[in-house]
């Protein structure tokens, strides 16, 4: 059985997989922030990492498991203890020269899975920085844009606002993952009123995007009601989220876009200079 964890391969092993041009990447991106008083400050890390690492581990040939980005972009929760923030620049720097590391080593294919609502847009950036410096392909995904249909069948929170931080989703993973950690005596429901084009919902994203100070909406740091939250709706949205992750890594393999053409050369224009194309799936 091939090696899924790349912590675990040595340098020529690493090399096989890379020339085999079969293994995708995954890159699990979490943050260390307050998710109120019921739930530890790895609930994003805890979440991600675990999607990940069933991934890996039932696909061994399709997949190589690589070490997490532990911190993100994380200002708005400073109010509150426990939060670490990486300025925005750098996190796009850093994760963009992550993915730049494996297109180096011949991978090319790159995912990074994000478990942190605002390093969404700027894995986003990172990975289209990467795609462009021609070395891999490097794509991103939050792993709750994989779980929408799944929830939505055993939700029971108010649409918007019941799954947003620390909410009824979050919660159920960690009490399927790690029972014994959440402070079941401290759950309390922390929905508050939300608009039409303002709101917060993981599961339904706001038409307009806006971020403030989250100790002005709430002092137990909770967006959402934790309290429907249960361990079979952890291990229902832990499940589908692995299988829509094997979903995406297959058809991210497969795909091939062709390669880039100076279509000025078809004017007269001055010719761009290109690299040796990638070779097809």
């Amino acid at each position: 059985m091939a090696e899924w964890n790349l912590r675990h391969m040595t340098w020529p092993e690493i090399t096989a997989a890379a020339r085999s041009r079969r293994r995708v990447v995954l890159v699990p991106v979490g943050a260390i922030e307050q998710h109120g008083p019921h739930l530890p400050v790895d609930t994003d890390n805890l979440a991600v990492e675990a999607i990940c690492e069933q991934a890996a581990r039932s696909t061994p040939g399709l997949l190589v498991l690589a070490p997490p980005v532990h911190y993100g972009y994380n200002e708005h929760n400073m109010d509150f203890p426990g939060t670490v923030t990486v300025d925005p620049f750098a996190f796009v720097t850093y994760c963009r020269d992550v993915a730049h590391s494996f297109g180096r080593m011949r991978f090319d294919r790159v995912l990074f899975v994000n478990g942190h609502g605002s390093n969404a847009h700027l894995l986003e950036l990172a990975a289209r920085q990467a795609t462009l410096q021609e070395q891999a392909w490097v794509a991103s995904l939050s792993y709750w844009d994989l779980v929408r249909d799944a929830f939505a069948k055993i939700r029971q929170s108010v649409f918007p606002g019941g799954v947003g931080h620390a909410c009824e989703m979050e919660t159920s993973l960690y009490l399927h993952l790690a029972p014994e950690r959440v402070r079941k005596a401290l759950i309390r429901n922390g929905v508050r009123k939300q608009g039409t084009y303002f709101f917060e919902d993981l599961l339904g994203g706001a038409p307009v995007k806006f971020t403030d100070w989250r100790s002005k909406a709430t002092t137990s740091g909770v967006g959402g009601d934790p309290t429907l939250a249960t361990p079979e709706k952890g291990r229902i949205t832990l499940e589908a989220a692995v299988a829509g992750l094997i979903a995406v890594a297959r058809e991210f393999r497969e795909i091939y876009w062709g390669e880039r053409q100076a279509i000025g050369d078809r004017d007269g224009a001055r010719p761009r200079r290109r690299r040796p194309p990638r070779r097809k799936p």
